[in-house]
């Protein structure tokens, strides 16, 4: 089973981009996962994912744009996650003068002069390279995290957020750090950023799912505690209405009080809203809330003056 963040990541792999596009998508990959190996003075460069796709993806721009040469490679199934490393390597002599190393290796951090489609592009080679969100069906939670080695690739993420209202949090830790949000709004804004219009569409459901379930709860909790303090109101009102009933002053009282004492005693959870109708079903006769509310205060009135 598939999780939303692989999901997402398919997505964007299937997208139609411009070539500046997927240029800067690679730019941003490779910042974030290029690994050179250096052996007997040669060296080789090595791009990895968990995913098949998404190393198909960089390796059909690194063919298609830059016509580079490559191997693709992938790893045993790793025993703790089930899941193996797919591999691009390429012999650092294939790199041909139509890839920008520099791009890559001398990297300015500056969200100045970079336009829409570029600050997109990046942001969406980071998510491919090293993002994640939480599985929303299971959670109650929301959590969009990139993780980096390098902590400048993360603030200048973080400053291309802060550029469309989005405020991510930084954890700088020792080997990887994370670039972090936690409302499910701002994850939807990024989603919208990049285009992943069916992700979108997926979590924004689950948003509002989640949030009229929420307010059904709460409404039930609501329900459940109005009944609860009906009851506990019915009864004490009981009680003193059983003091007072065979009194004096209890017989001389109007009509509609007694109707009042009468309908409360066989209905002890019954609200004062209850109170009214059932004045009008079983004596036809039209009463406020503010008349039943001053009954209970009469009954306790002649309670107390009893003591």
């Amino acid at each position: 089973m598939t999780t939303f963040s692989e999901n997402i990541k398919h997505e964007l792999c299937n997208i139609a981009y411009s070539k500046k596009m997927l240029q800067k998508i690679l730019d941003s990959y490779l910042i974030n996962r290029l690994k050179i190996n250096l052996f007997q003075g040669k060296s080789e460069w090595i791009i990895d994912s968990n995913f098949s796709f998404i190393i198909h993806f960089i390796a059909k721009i690194l063919k298609n744009i830059y016509k580079i040469k490559f191997t693709l490679e992938y790893s045993e199934l790793n025993k703790f996650n089930n899941m193996r490393t797919f591999r691009i390597v390429i012999q650092e002599k294939e790199l041909n003068k139509n890839f920008n190393k520099s791009n890559i290796f001398n990297y300015t951090y500056s969200k100045n002069n970079i336009s829409q489609d570029e600050k997109k592009s990046f942001l969406i080679g980071a998510f491919l390279s090293g993002g994640s969100i939480n599985n929303i069906s299971k959670k109650t939670s929301y959590h969009l995290e990139f993780r980096s080695s390098n902590i400048n690739y993360l603030k200048f993420l973080q400053e291309i957020l802060f550029s469309y209202k989005i405020s991510p949090s930084l954890i700088k830790r020792k080997y990887s750090s994370i670039l972090y949000l936690k409302k499910g709004a701002e994850i939807s804004d990024f989603l919208k950023i990049v285009d992943a219009k069916d992700s979108l569409y997926y979590l924004e459901d689950k948003i509002i799912s989640r949030d009229l379930s929420n307010q059904v709860h709460r409404l039930n909790n609501l329900d459940i505690s109005n009944i609860s303090k009906s009851t506990k109101a019915g009864n004490e009102q009981i009680r003193i209405i059983k003091e007072i009933y065979n009194t004096k002053i209890y017989k001389k009282q109007h009509k509609k009080f007694k109707h009042f004492c009468a309908l409360r005693i066989s209905n002890p959870s019954a609200s004062l809203n209850d109170l009214v109708k059932l004045f009008k079903q079983k004596y036809s006769i039209s009463i406020t809330r503010s008349g039943i509310s001053h009954y209970v205060n009469k009954a306790k009135k002649i309670y107390k003056s009893l003591k």
